[in-house]
């Protein structure tokens, strides 16, 4: 029943990416910039983290595929993107779940790769001409910024939801 926070949570940040948060960005920015919210890559290497890399992938695979059918045309992208994050930068390690640094470092590799990644994707298939200048000075910097903000304000709340889901799912346990 506890995991089901994880679950809102992410959805509530899938309906503000879409929605919300670029309506409010959009309005306030130069037009030369692009800020892509990548809350849910944020969450989903925590989940990875704090709780452990099979939900960060389990989470990355239902809400990637969710993004891919509602924001998308491309399906699968983001879906494979999200769970392999979700995946490869889920480090159950003490030491970095005690850490406020460590996840919110690796939430910013995770963004930096995912960003590349659909780059990439884009480029090949020819859904893009930016260049890789281009894509690095008006996408790139300003989408880490804000994502990188975005994880520094969320690591420790979220450290404490992930913690009372883990102590929940340890009492059923018992």
């Amino acid at each position: 029943m506890s995991r089901i926070y994880f679950a809102s949570v992410l959805f509530v940040l899938l309906v503000l990416e879409g929605s919300l948060v670029q309506y409010l960005l959009q309005n306030n920015l130069s037009d030369d910039l692009l800020v892509i919210p990548r809350f849910l890559i944020v969450i989903i290497v925590m989940i990875g983290i704090f709780v452990n890399r099979h939900q960060g992938l389990a989470f990355g695979f239902a809400f990637g595929l969710l993004y891919d059918v509602v924001y998308t045309n491309f399906l699968g992208v983001y879906t494979f993107g999200f769970a392999f994050l979700g995946y490869a930068l889920g480090f159950s390690v003490k030491s970095i779940q005690d850490s406020a640094l460590w996840p919110v470092l690796l939430s910013f590799l995770g963004v930096l790769l995912f960003e590349y990644y659909q780059y990439g994707m884009f480029l090949a298939i020819g859904v893009t001409e930016l260049s890789g200048g281009e894509f690095f000075s008006t996408r790139l910097l300003p989408t880490l910024l804000l994502n990188s903000a975005f994880a520094i304000l969320f690591v420790l709340p979220f450290r404490k939801l992930a913690q009372h889901v883990n102590h929940q799912a340890s009492i059923r346990q018992r």
